[in-house]
């Protein structure tokens, strides 16, 4: 027979380690798969989950033979304080979101900005969508009881780049040098006036 001791700190660790197999699979049951590639305030995919999709939509785009367009949606003004931007982005992902297919990417950005991943749009497609998104995302607020608090027009620019992968590319790459061109073609945005939609060849 053990000694109380002994007894005593064996069964302890028992204790904790039961209560670590339980606590990790409540844990598991509790917090979603998808929590970390979410954006908390507006519920949109995160930069990371972004830049996961880009390269599997380049992926399928290169087997079908069609062109990837990758959009940088940016607010012409960003409010100053945190509540006021939190609550401009959800204002603007709530106009945004219903116009984009189900296969199409809407995802938080950066603060103020949106990146929209078009997995089979060439750049006459895109700029059609792009034009209702900044229209929409500057419509006048709605009226009535289904308004929403800070529901305000936003006005946005908005940056693009079409590509269509080719064999032997490296994916990753691809990806991260499309949101590098078209953010180059927001920057052009700032340079000519709000609200405009630049290309970045």
């Amino acid at each position: 027979m053990w000694p109380p001791v002994i007894a005593w700190i064996a069964t302890a660790v028992f204790a904790l380690a039961v209560g670590a197999l339980l606590g990790a699979r409540w844990a598991r049951r509790q917090i979603p798969a998808d929590l970390p590639l979410r954006e908390a305030r507006t519920g949109l995919p995160n930069r990371a989950a972004a830049l996961d999709h880009l390269p599997r939509a380049l992926s399928l785009a290169e087997r079908r033979g069609l062109s990837v367009t990758v959009l940088v949606i940016a607010l012409d003004e960003v409010p100053a304080s945190r509540t006021a931007l939190d609550e401009a982005e959800r204002n603007v992902a709530r106009r945004l979101a219903p116009r984009l297919r189900t296969h199409e990417v809407l995802a938080h950005w950066g603060p103020g900005q949106f990146l929209v991943v078009l997995p089979d749009a060439d750049v006459p497609s895109a700029l059609v969508l792009a034009g209702d998104l900044r229209q929409l995302a500057a419509a006048p607020a709605t009226d009535g009881p289904t308004a929403r608090a800070g529901d305000a027009p936003r006005s946005v620019s908005i940056g693009m780049h079409s590509r269509a992968p080719r064999g032997g590319q490296d994916l990753r790459e691809l990806a991260a040098e499309m949101v590098i061109a078209a953010q180059r073609a927001l920057e052009v945005t700032g340079a000519n006036g709000p609200g405009r939609i630049e290309i970045e060849p």
